[in-house]
């Protein structure tokens, strides 16, 4: 069995989703969620490598707004390497997977290790 690599807790998380690139606006059902990243439904049109803005609305005052790179995307999904946020951004995302988290604790933990191996 293959080992798991993920140093970010990752929560399921079915929240509506805007994809940006170029020309592009996409809107899916996001799978699941974690610091770092994003898996959701397929997109048409983004491909391995694609630079995009992710949106994901809590409400019409907060939505996380994320820079990311895709990572992953077939016909079973999309997955988006988050690596820009503003701090309003990344302290709504932070809360979002606590309060989904089994362990919130284990969520602020994880913000003094490294996402990768150096």
């Amino acid at each position: 069995m293959a080992q798991n690599k993920r140093r970010r807790t990752r929560v399921n998380a079915g929240f509506r989703v805007a994809l940006h690139k170029e020309d592009i606006d996409a809107f899916v059902e996001s799978h699941n969620l974690s610091l770092k990243g994003i898996l959701c439904d397929p997109v048409k049109g983004f491909f391995v490598g694609d630079e995009c803005e992710i949106s994901i609305p809590l409400s019409e005052e907060a939505i996380i707004r994320v820079s990311a790179k895709i990572v992953r995307s077939d016909e079973t999904g999309l997955a988006a390497d988050f690596h820009h946020m503003d701090e309003m951004s990344f302290t709504h995302l932070r809360r979002l997977i606590q309060f989904n988290a089994e362990d919130a604790d284990t969520i602020d933990s994880e913000l003094t290790s490294p996402a990768f191996d150096t």
